[in-house]
């Protein structure tokens, strides 16, 4: 009889452990959704980071692109899954900080539950190499001078880009008129053809068109570019930046998040991911979880004073 209840005691431990090591997260590969295209910075940053995290969770953590509606679709995707912490998105700023406020989307900030930020990379303005300007100063002279002569070019009307240059050049007093382009590329391509006259993009675009940055749009210098001033050295405080969070559906487990952060920040601390960032000309910029809400929220708010500044006619 001693026997008999032995061996049912060590088969109820037996079995409460196999439960508790099933439910033991992850236990399953995550999906990390990118809402826009492969091969794009948004969609490079997301493989990097899965990467990582993936060495630290010892689970497969794969890339989904799921591209529409401008970021809106596969952002969608995440709020409707299911808030176990095996869906997650990798999103640039516009989807969650602009789009909101200038049309209806299907999610608000409070959709979401944010595992940290990734980054944040100021934009530059930048110029055709041969372009008569080196300085941001003698370009908004030019332009001051010459009212509705030269021509900016963007990602359409709601971009960052657009509303970058638009603040801008109201803040500096010149009237430049807008191109949209369906992206970086058609964009350069315009610059190197003179069609148009400046953009503006995150760092890695310096290395990879014929481009010169005249000023970083922060109020301090990038580490990896020194020697580029600020807009605000130049008297101008016009501050964007392309930022990405991990985030998740709302409802998260706590357990799961701490999980998922404590994951994320060890794989972006590690000298490969660094290394890889660097190569794109950025440099990680990560926030946990409170603090990256608190950003997002922060930056959704000048947002939005911004568009109703802009938009006002």
């Amino acid at each position: 009889m001693f026997r008999k209840l032995l061996f049912a005691l060590a088969a109820v431990c037996l079995m409460t452990g196999s439960a508790v090591a099933a439910d033991a997260f992850p236990n399953r590969p995550i999906t990390i959704v990118v809402p826009f295209a492969a091969g794009g910075e948004t969609d490079l940053v997301a493989r990097m980071l899965a990467d990582g995290m993936s060495k630290e969770l010892k689970q497969v953590v794969v890339v989904q692109n799921i591209v529409g509606a401008s970021g809106v679709a596969g952002i969608s995707a995440v709020t409707g899954a299911k808030p176990d912490g095996y869906t997650l998105g990798v999103t640039p700023s516009a989807p969650l900080a602009m789009h909101p406020h200038m049309r209806k989307v299907p999610y608000t900030l409070d959709s979401f539950d944010f595992v940290g930020r990734i980054l944040k990379a100021p934009y530059i303005v930048m110029v055709a190499k041969t372009a008569p300007w080196n300085t941001l100063d003698d370009m908004l002279k030019d332009m001051k001078a010459n009212p509705n002569t030269f021509f900016f070019a963007s990602s359409g009307v709601g971009s960052v880009p657009y509303f970058a240059m638009m603040d801008l050049f109201k803040k500096a007093g010149a009237q430049v008129r807008h191109v949209p382009f369906s992206g970086d590329a058609d964009a350069f391509q315009a610059i190197a053809g003179n069609r148009v006259q400046v953009y503006t993009s995150t760092a890695g675009s310096l290395d990879q068109y014929d481009v010169k940055g005249l000023a970083l749009m922060d109020a301090t210098r990038d580490p990896l570019l020194p020697n580029l001033p600020t807009v605000k050295e130049c008297g101008v405080e016009a501050y964007y930046s392309q930022w990405m969070p991990l985030l998740a559906p709302k409802g998260l487990p706590a357990d799961v998040k701490a999980t998922l952060s404590d994951a994320m920040r060890k794989a972006m601390q590690s000298p490969e991911f660094v290394e890889r960032l660097h190569k794109l000309n950025l440099v990680p910029g990560y926030l946990d979880s409170k603090d990256c809400r608190a950003f997002v929220e922060e930056e959704s708010v000048r947002n939005a004073e911004v568009i109703k500044g802009l938009m006002a006619k």
